[in-house]
């Protein structure tokens, strides 16, 4: 089975093309999705979190409530490492877990993970796609999200700027045109990765 990295930028597109690639018959899961479990429902997560950040990020129920949380790590470099040094290697976890299942049921299976190049875990893949848009496209998508101008270039500046990610990967689809543009992409990737491989 070949093992496929999705990454990119913030609001470049990473989910549109792991619908495409399921389309295409590729197993595919989300680490972002995988994190977002792990805070909800596994314990020990929880307890870390929590432990490192304090009762105000919880919602009305005890839940930690990831809004809250994403505003202090994005306004507190620091402390978005102190989360990262938490979560990443649960995620990991998570999704090796996850890609040893898809083994013997599928000939491809990807993992998007905005974080790869910053967390140092590209070296692991058969494939990197890098899903890329200009930084004007990633405002106006995360401004459309209800996020404010500043909040925005926060979640920008947390992540290697989108060319520098593009020339670490081994394609890149950009996402500055149409949905059926970057559809036709990743159709040519999938065939040169599976003739390649």
């Amino acid at each position: 089975m070949l093992r496929i990295a999705v990454t990119g930028g913030i609001a470049c597109g990473k989910s549109l093309v792991g619908a495409y690639l399921r389309e295409q018959g590729v197993a595919v899961t989300d680490s972002d999705a995988l994190g977002h479990a792990l805070l909800a429902s596994d314990e020990a997560t929880y307890e870390a979190v929590l432990a490192a950040f304090g009762e105000e990020i919880l919602d009305g129920e005890s839940r930690i409530d990831r809004a809250r949380l994403g505003r202090v790590v994005f306004s507190e470099p620091a402390r978005r490492l102190d989360l990262n040094g938490i979560l990443h290697p649960r995620i990991r976890a998570a999704w090796e877990a996850w890609l040893a299942e898809q083994a013997g049921r599928v000939s491809m299976a990807a993992v998007q993970i905005p974080l790869l190049f910053e967390a140092r875990l590209a070296g692991c893949w058969d494939a990197v796609i890098c899903v890329a848009a200009t930084e004007r496209n990633q405002m106006a998508r995360l401004r459309a999200r209800g996020l404010t101008a500043r909040a925005a270039r926060q979640r920008l500046a947390a992540q290697l700027p989108v060319r520098a990610k593009m020339a670490c990967a081994d394609y890149v689809v950009c996402n500055d045109g149409t949905k059926e543009l970057a559809a036709k992409q990743v159709k040519l990737i999938l065939s040169h990765i599976a003739e390649t491989s």
